[in-house]
């Protein structure tokens, strides 16, 4: 049956919540509807529905999804801002394909980053430790109970958007979250295994325990180590041939 994105708000409203899509304030609004087609788009792309090379239509999409082609449209220009999708001329929208080499490049940028971001943070900052904490708790029981990555990233992109709005700098914010959009399909390679999304839950232990100490230093390296380990396995499993890649 045919499911229009208005009858489909309250989903999306909660995915909005669940992805870094906005700095400061904006972050905690509900998407545009050009940003929900995006994100309905990308979640389909993420889950195999498209391969690389594949061309997104604007017509299939805006009757699957009961809207005009306009919204659609606008959808696939923000994909294509984050790498998600290229658009040529009467060609269409294609899902990209990044090198191993592009992949790493984007998480050595990210990282850097990130790690100026969270020095950035005021010292003793409790109600943010105290958020940060309440979602490292999330991901060690998501890790713990099961939970692939996808529920896994839900939770860390929203400790991430945290972390943004606490930094005071919105711009740095806007361009951490381009990035954190661009990787995180190789994000959800580099946390496929169970092992590998406990590691990373003890990862942000360990940043808390630094953010507890008043070390925002500590902290920072913390986070680049987190980074590090999703560039690393993302790399790893790219390198593999995608039968043998590793799956929840």
């Amino acid at each position: 049956m045919k499911k229009s994105v208005a009858d489909d708000h309250a989903t999306y409203g909660a995915e909005a919540e669940a992805t870094p899509t906005r700095a400061g304030s904006a972050g905690r609004q509900l998407m545009s509807l050009a940003e929900q087609i995006a994100e309905r788009i990308f979640t389909s792309i993420a889950s195999g529905e498209y391969a690389p090379g594949d061309r997104i239509r604007e017509e299939t999409i805006a009757e699957q999804l009961d809207v005009s082609r306009g919204p659609v449209r606008e959808a696939l220009r923000i994909l294509e801002k984050d790498s998600v999708v290229r658009i040529q001329p009467n060609r269409g929208a294609h899902v990209t394909q990044l090198t191993i080499k592009e992949v790493g490049d984007l998480f050595e940028i990210r990282r850097d980053l990130i790690g100026a971001m969270v020095r950035r943070l005021a010292p003793h900052n409790d109600d943010l430790i105290a958020a940060i904490d309440a979602g490292v708790c999330e991901l060690e029981s998501v890790g713990q109970g099961g939970g692939g990555a996808e529920a896994y990233l839900v939770v860390s992109n929203r400790l991430g958007r945290l972390l943004a709005d606490a930094s005071r700098n919105e711009r740095l914010a806007e361009i951490v979250g381009s990035l954190a959009r661009q990787t995180r399909r190789y994000s959800m390679l580099g946390l496929a295994s169970a092992a590998r999304r406990k590691e990373s839950a003890r990862t942000w232990r360990a940043m808390v325990g630094a953010l507890k100490a008043g070390d925002a230093n500590a902290a920072a390296d913390a986070v680049e180590d987190l980074i590090d380990a999703l560039r690393r396995e993302a790399i790893r499993q790219l390198a593999l041939p995608l039968p043998t890649r590793t799956k929840d």
